[in-house]
């Protein structure tokens, strides 16, 4: 029995680490993972929340998109429901996850619910790093994702994004630009999105 119980742990390890990434604690250890390293893989011991309890709204953000246009929580009101993808260039399941969710985009598109990304370690500081746009230039143009992607600015990083430990990490955002629904850690396939998206809109009673 207790093999039994071991083996099956060993399973649900993992399981976990093949869908999600634990954010690296210092830049020397993301500087030894980049350019065909290995990811800091984590299992998830609890579910990390994007905002406070009392803070349901994404706040009045200037974010960048990829062409350098400013982003602002516009972005949502064209659309009953937002789901939003945060995610690194060094998590190797996040990459894996964006033709999944591209697909998502498509299929939602005509149906008032919207795809975007967050990618967290472009401008960690506030300035864009060259090297690592260059990298996520690289895995938008391999993963041909056509849903739009955004750096985030100082509102975001200290708001919304402040308690993120592990990516991808993925929440839903109402027209009114406030957080609804769940917290979803790993990565999804088209299909598990979907699902997902139906219960977040009856949900919401879009």
């Amino acid at each position: 029995m207790k093999r039994l119980f071991l083996l099956g742990l060993a399973a649900l390890l993992t399981l976990s680490m093949l869908s999600g990434c634990s954010q690296p604690a210092t830049d020397m250890q993301l500087d030894k993972e980049k350019d065909g390293g290995t990811n800091t893989l984590g299992v998830q011991d609890t579910i990390q929340p994007v905002a406070s309890k009392t803070a349901t709204s994404v706040g009045d953000f200037k974010a960048q998109d990829l062409a350098g246009n400013t982003v602002t929580k516009d972005i949502f009101s064209n659309y009953d429901l937002t789901l939003v993808n945060v995610f690194t260039t060094w998590c190797s399941p996040c990459i894996e996850e964006i033709p999944e969710l591209n697909e998502v985009y498509k299929e939602m598109a005509d149906k008032k619910v919207n795809v975007i990304g967050i990618v967290l370690d472009v401008n960690e500081d506030g300035k864009i790093d060259s090297s690592k746009m260059d990298k996520l230039n690289k895995i938008i143009e391999s993963t041909k994702a056509e849903y739009m992607v955004l750096l985030p600015d100082d509102v975001l990083r200290t708001g919304l994004l402040k308690d993120i430990s592990s990516v991808p990490q993925t929440f839903f955002v109402d027209k009114d630009g406030n957080i609804v629904g769940e917290t979803y850690l790993g990565s999804r396939n088209k299909s598990e999105w979907l699902k997902v998206i139906e219960t977040e809109q009856k949900n919401l009673g879009s």
